[in-house]
Formats: C-alpha cells, structure tokens, sequence
C-alpha cells in the first residue's frame, strides 16, 4: 500500500497532539557488537507526556475520539503499575478531561501509582488477578460519573481497541520515513505485547507498508492463546475500518510473530534475569528498560540473536515502549536483587 495513502486513511479519524514529535531511532553500538546483529532502537519512551512511553501514541486517537463525542471525563484500567493509566491521567488533565483509573493490585504511594495522585486522578483500586477483571468495575463507575451529569469516555486497558492500534500503525509510518532518511532497512522489528493493540498496529502497519521487515512480538507473561485471540480481533476489525483487505496479517503470521517463553511465570513477574539485564543495558548504552515490559522483550530478543533464531548480521530494530515508572513500582524488590 502507498504511504500517502494509508496517511490519509488515518487522517480521517479525529486526534489530539500529545507527542513531541517523532522519537529517535538511535545505535546501540557495544549490544550490536556483543550479539553479532545490526541493532537500533526506536526510543518510544521519550514520547514526552508524563514518563513517556508506547500509549502516548494511541491516546492521540483515543482521545481525539472523546473530544469528537464531546466527553469531559476518561476512565481506564490496569495494574498499579500502569504506564498507560498514567499517561491517560496525563492526557487527560492536559486536555481538560477528567481521569479516572481502575487499577488492580494493592496500594502503595511509590512509582506510577504515586505519579497518579500528583495527577489528581480519581483512582480506584481492586484486589484481582487480572485484567479482565476490571471490565465491571469500570462499567459500576461508568454509571456513577453518567448519574452524576458527567459524559464518560472508557478507554480499554493497554488502549488496545480499534481506535487506539491506529497509533501503531502511524509509528510504522513513522520508522519507515525515519529509515528513507537514515538509508536503512530492517529486517526485524522486536517489541513487547501484552493487551495486544501495540502489536496489532505494527503488524497492520509492517504487511500494509513495510513487508521486509518482520515483527517479532515478546509476550511479557499474558496467557498466549488470549494474547492470540486479542491481536486476531483488532488486526480484523481495524483492518476492517481502514479497507486494508488484501493487506492483513492472517492467524498463521499473527502465531509466527508472537513469542513467547519469556515471561518467566506470569504478567507483572519481577525476576533477577531480567534486573541483571536491565543493569548490563543501562551500563552499556545509557539506557534504562523496565522489568515487565521492555526487560522482558529485550531478553527475549537478545536470545533469539544468540541461538541465531534472528541471524547473524541481521539489522533490527528495538521498539522501546517506556516504563520507567515500573523501576520505582517495585524498588524494594529489585533492590533485593542488585549485589
């Protein structure tokens, strides 16, 4: 598909401004060296709302949406840990909205949980396993902003909706406009998936624009089949919004590209593997991943160079999602890990 084609396809749908501009794709030198791969990351955490991260970009279209249908408050859910529920409290007070979180887990004022409250958020915590759990609640709160004259808007956790994987696509948009400027091409572009819309818009973006590079989808701990059901769901019906038949992801290349082993027993896990390789990154490019997103992935793709899954010499790009926030969540317990 055309690039000005598919921009104005995306045009037609209403957002906001929240990025700073397009983040930068940067060398990782000495990892490249080590790994005997070509490796680039795209620096997404630097998207500039709040601690930065991927969800800046969905919540462009997001909340473009809820301007269109004329809503003054936002609710949403996640972990306490959430860079989304943070960058949509952010979003939303610097768009005059009203946010409200949903979030799962237990209370502690530290990390992003602490960084809501400085936001003023009306927050909302649940004791639950999962997720999917939260649906409910928001649906109760739902009901208790609209009885209160209020106009809701729910944004799904993760802001993996239709509306929201329209972010992902422009990203792709985005890397290839970048990679036209730098002479590059990538054979592999490597990010982490959890709810699923990241890995959707880039999976759409990648068949539609960028056939030659081939998405590699980390599973940070999320049960795979769920995962599976989730990306199958959004690539069809954002497909279906945007008339990309003929240019969409089938169930066999959604299943190649999704990876998982992983996750090491479950989402939101916090384990020495990942801490050590958090520190090595950091100590070897100056940069920090998190430990349940980016720290995953990044182990992930680092052993896929190492078995040579992705081959020597190859060229790749690292989608680096944010989530600072998640290093000051759970200090006391990688604390625990440092020697």
């Amino acid at each position: 598909m055309d690039i000005n084609k598919l921009k104005g396809r995306l045009a037609e749908y209403p957002q906001v401004e929240l990025m700073w501009g397009r983040t930068p794709i940067v060398h990782a030198a000495n990892i490249s060296r080590e790994l005997g791969i070509d490796l680039f990351i795209k620096r997404d955490d630097l998207t500039g709302l709040a601690l930065g991260g991927n969800k800046t970009r969905k919540l462009e279209f997001l909340l473009g949406e809820a301007r269109s249908k004329n809503c003054d408050t936002v609710i949403t859910a996640g972990a306490v840990h959430s860079n989304h529920a943070l960058q949509t409290a952010a979003a939303a007070q610097k768009l005059g909205m009203k946010p409200v979180l949903v979030l799962r887990g237990v209370a502690e004022n530290k990390g992003n949980y602490f960084l809501d409250r400085l936001l003023g958020a009306d927050i909302r915590v649940f004791d639950v396993e999962a997720g999917g759990e939260l649906k409910n609640y928001m649906e109760e709160i739902q009901g208790e902003y609209i009885a209160g004259g209020k106009r809701p808007y729910l944004i799904p956790v993760g802001g993996s909706s239709p509306t929201g994987v329209l972010g992902y696509i422009k990203a792709v948009i985005e890397i290839m406009e970048q990679c036209k400027e730098m002479n590059l091409a990538f054979d592999y572009l490597v990010s982490a998936t959890s709810s699923g819309g990241t890995q959707a818009g880039i999976l759409l973006g990648c068949k539609a624009i960028a056939p030659g590079a081939k998405p590699l989808c980390i599973g940070v701990g999320d049960p795979r089949e769920e995962l599976l059901a989730d990306v199958r769901l959004l690539v069809e019906e954002t497909s279906s919004r945007l008339g990309l038949e003929g240019g969409v992801p089938t169930g066999g290349e959604i299943e190649e590209a999704t990876i998982g082993g992983y996750g090491f027993g479950g989402y939101g896990t916090i384990v020495k593997e990942v801490v050590d390789l958090i520190r090595s990154v950091a100590r070897k490019e100056g940069l920090y991943l998190d430990p349940v997103y980016t720290g995953k992935a990044f182990l992930g793709l680092m052993d896929l160079a190492k078995r040579e899954i992705i081959p020597p010499g190859s060229r790749v790009l690292f989608l680096h999602t944010g989530g600072l926030g998640g290093l000051f969540q759970y200090e006391d317990m990688i604390g625990e890990m440092l020697p």
